[in-house]
């Protein structure tokens, strides 16, 4: 008898300590996601990620960011070399406190990406691109006690109305603006879901991939010739 009530009081306990651990994690979840975006999307690209504001309603499987921007490469004068509108997330609430945590959906509305080549011809997105490539690997506080580590699917992205500003230092004057076609990835991470960095440099690689093939149609290597033969024949 006295086993059994002991048994109970150890139920009781863990059901408590679940529930609290619940509560926590529903009532915190806006914070909790706004960081992991910022440590793990600056952890990707090697510069800073920020983001204004996070919104999830886990009750409804929604969710929605605000003003994420990814900061220039260091020699670049831009603030941002990527900043994204409003963000719509369609999450899969019984997999919050899961791993993999699954998303449904993002819907990635009219970002802009700001393409600066400087005086010497590097482009400020094959910095990023490079430093995507070279990579982070996660740290052992992105393990759980177990060793598990954390994991991420998305299945379905699609990013619209994107636009690219071309910055020429050798020009100078206004930059010249272009429309990116639209991005569309599925099965993000795959079955068993991938670290959060990893995800991210897919999705910024994807973004970047697509500057760089709109850029190149639109002529900017051809305008930083031009601009470099005005200085020579200024000297």
């Amino acid at each position: 008898m006295i086993r059994s009530r002991r048994f109970l009081v150890i139920i009781a306990a863990a059901g408590l300590l679940l529930a609290a651990g619940l509560f926590f994690l529903w009532t915190n979840l806006d914070s909790i996601v706004k960081n992991a975006i910022e440590r793990y999307g600056s952890q990707a690209t090697g510069t800073s990620v920020r983001v204004d504001r996070v919104s999830i309603r886990p009750a409804q499987g929604k969710g929605a960011i605000e003003a994420l921007t990814v900061a220039n490469p260091p020699g670049y004068s831009a603030p941002h070399i990527l900043s994204l509108g409003g963000i719509s997330v369609r999450i899969v609430p019984r997999t919050i406190a899961s791993n993999p945590l699954v998303i449904d959906d993002i819907r990635v509305a009219s970002p802009l990406v700001v393409y600066e080549m400087n005086d010497a011809g590097a482009a400020n997105v094959d910095v990023l691109r490079k430093n995507l490539a070279a990579g982070q690997p996660a740290s052992t506080g992105d393990r759980g006690r177990k060793g598990v580590e954390k994991r991420l699917r998305i299945k379905h992205l699609v990013i619209e109305n994107a636009q690219a500003e071309i910055h020429v230092a050798a020009l100078g004057g206004k930059p010249r603006t272009v429309a990116l076609s639209r991005i569309e990835m599925t099965d993000i991470g795959g079955k068993n879901g991938a670290p959060p960095e990893e995800v991210a440099k897919q999705i910024v690689s994807a973004i970047l991939a697509e500057v760089s093939t709109e850029v190149g149609q639109a002529g900017a290597e051809r305008l930083l010739e031009k601009g470099l033969e005005r200085l020579l024949r200024r000297k």
